[in-house]
């Protein structure tokens, strides 16, 4: 029977902890107080990698998100299973977690590997786009703009949402823009009566390797 510490997201949590790495503190700041001279430190904010998982990620109305061919969209589309297979693997998102040095939640990068490229999701400039390059091993500043929070929706296993590391009021959201086009975007505040910024995850599809 599985347990809740068998769920992706709960063994991933599970490997994060406190541990400081003595190499990753900076002095920013002297401090003169009462004639005693203070060293003020810093702890560098680092990512680093983790397990991944591949998943299925639908919108709140089951529609399946798929890169379009060129890797820099992505949309929501009605598919059967069968069609989900028949469009792999492009409908295959690999979730790459990372150990945070000061944990603050689940970080994450979203990626898919096409037929011949690897692209990750990308807010720069809060502009949502799919870069052509695969998650880093380390991010340590640089690239910060492909790391999003995944947050689980109370009392929902497979419901989560992404938050951007970068811009924390801005979430991923599903946006209906003619009306069979639904495009993944990235949407300030996560309250909307359509749920647009829940999706619903699944970890149904072949693990993708490292």
């Amino acid at each position: 029977m599985a347990t809740s510490a068998d769920h992706p997201v709960a063994a991933c949590a599970a490997e994060m902890n406190f541990d400081l790495n003595l190499n990753s503190i900076d002095i920013v700041d002297l401090d003169l107080r009462d004639n005693t001279l203070y060293l003020i430190e810093t702890v560098k904010q680092e990512f680093n990698k983790l397990g991944n998982h591949c998943a299925i990620l639908r919108n709140m109305k089951g529609r399946v998100l798929v890169i379009v061919k060129g890797g820099k969209m992505a949309v929501f589309e009605e598919m059967s299973d069968s069609e989900i297979t028949a469009n792999a693997p492009r409908t295959q998102f690999i979730i790459q977690h990372y150990k945070e040095t000061l944990p603050k939640g689940l970080a994450v990068a979203i990626s898919v590997k096409t037929e011949k490229k690897t692209y990750t999701l990308s807010c720069k400039d809060k502009k949502l786009h799919f870069k052509e390059s695969a998650a880093p091993d380390k991010i340590d500043g640089k690239e910060q703009d492909v790391l999003f929070y995944q947050e689980r929706i109370p009392g929902h296993d497979d419901k989560m949402q992404f938050k951007s590391f970068l811009y924390p009021e801005y979430y991923l959201a599903c946006k209906q823009e003619k009306k069979s086009i639904f495009k993944l975007i990235l949407k300030k505040g996560c309250q909307d009566e359509e749920g647009s910024t829940k999706f619903v995850v699944r970890y149904e599809c072949k693990k993708i390797g490292s």
